[in-house]
C-alpha cells in the first residue's frame, strides 16, 4: 500500500506539473520559436526576390517593407524568447527594437490599405495622380515614427514622466491610432470589391491585402487588448502576455504564407518556383495596362 500510495502522488505531481505556470510559459515559448522560423525564411525570401530579383512598383515597395518589419519582429521575438528560455534579463534595447518594427509593421498595413481603397474607388484619379516615390516616402515615415515613439519612450524610461503613463504606451498609441483606419478600409475593400463586383474579376492583390488585413486584425486585437487590461488593472497577466507574443509570432509569419498560396496556381501544384509565384501576385498592375488592379 505504501508504494502504491507513492506511485500515486507521483502520478498526481505530474499531471498537475502540466498546468503550472512555468510549464505552460515553456510550452509557448517554443511554440513561439517553431513559428518564428518559418516565418523569418518567409520573409527573407520574400525580401530577396521582390527587393532584388523583381522590379519594383508602389506596391512591391510596401511589401518589401513590410517584409522587413515582419522579418524584425520575428528576429528579436525569437530572441526575446530564448533569452526567457534561459532566465535572461531582457535588455531594454531589444524590446524597444521589438516594438518599433512591429509599429512599423502596423503603419504598413494601415498605408496598404488606404492605398487599396482610392486605386479601387478612385481608379482613374489613382493613376493620374500617383507620385512614383510617394510609396518610399510613406514607408521612410512610418519608420521614422515608429523609431521615434520609441526612442522617445527609450529616453524617459525610469523617469519621472513615465510614472503618468502605462509602460510602453507608445504600443496603445500605434495600435488605436492605426486599426480603425484598416477595420473600415478592410469593410469597404470587400463591400466594394467582393459584394458589388464579380469575384471572378477581382485581381490577387486584393485578395492578399484582405488575406493580410484580417489576419493582422485577428492576431493583433488580442494582444493589444490584452496589454491594455494590464496597463489598466495594473497587473501583470504572464499568461496572457506570451499568448500575445504567439498571436505576434502568427501574424508575422502569415503574409509570406499568403503570397505563395495566391500566387501558385492549382494545376501546378508539385511545381515549387518562388520568384514565378511571386511574379504572378504582384505584377498585376504592369500586365493590365499599368492600371492599378485590385
Amino acid at each position: 500500500m505504501g508504494s502504491l500510495v507513492y506511485n500515486d502522488t507521483n502520478e498526481t505531481d505530474a499531471k498537475s506539473s502540466i498546468y503550472q505556470p512555468d510549464y505552460q510559459g515553456k510550452t509557448l515559448s517554443s511554440l513561439i520559436i517553431l513559428i518564428c522560423i518559418p516565418g523569418i525564411i518567409g520573409n527573407g525570401m520574400v525580401i530577396q526576390l521582390l527587393g532584388c530579383k523583381m522590379k519594383r512598383n508602389s506596391f512591391t515597395v510596401y511589401i518589401v517593407n513590410l517584409a522587413t518589419a515582419d522579418s524584425g519582429t520575428l528576429v528579436l521575438l525569437l530572441l526575446t524568447t530564448i533569452l526567457s528560455l534561459t532566465n535572461s534579463s531582457h535588455p531594454l534595447i531589444i524590446i524597444e527594437c521589438f516594438i518599433c518594427t512591429y509599429c512599423t509593421g502596423q503603419f504598413l498595413l494601415t498605408i496598404i490599405s488606404i492605398d487599396r481603397c482610392l486605386a479601387l474607388f478612385f481608379p482613374i484619379w489613382y493613376r493620374c495622380h500617383q507620385s512614383p516615390y510617394l510609396s518610399h516616402i510613406l514607408c521612410a515615415f512610418s519608420w521614422l515614427v515608429s523609431l521615434l515613439l520609441c526612442a522617445i519612450h527609450f529616453a524617459l524610461f525610469d523617469t519621472s514622466e513615465t510614472i503618468k503613463f502605462p509602460p510602453f504606451y507608445h504600443i496603445l498609441i500605434c495600435t488605436f491610432t492605426c486599426i480603425p483606419f484598416m477595420v473600415v478600409s478592410s469593410l469597404a475593400l470587400f463591400i466594394k470589391g467582393y459584394l458589388k463586383s464579380q469575384m471572378q474579376k477581382r485581381g490577387k492583390l486584393l485578395k492578399v491585402t484582405l488575406l493580410a488585413l484580417f489576419f493582422f486584425l485577428a492576431f493583433s486585437i488580442p494582444p493589444s487588448a490584452i496589454y491594455l487590461k494590464e496597463s489598466l488593472f495594473k497587473q501583470r497577466f504572464v499568461h496572457l502576455i506570451t499568448y500575445g507574443y504567439l498571436c505576434v509570432s502568427l501574424n508575422s509569419s502569415a503574409n509570406p504564407l499568403i503570397y505563395f498560396l495566391l500566387g501558385r496556381k492549382k494545376e501546378h501544384h508539385y511545381m515549387f518556383n518562388p520568384n514565378i509565384i511571386l511574379q504572378r501576385v504582384f505584377k498585376e498592375e504592369e500586365e493590365n495596362g499599368k492600371q492599378p488592379e485590385v
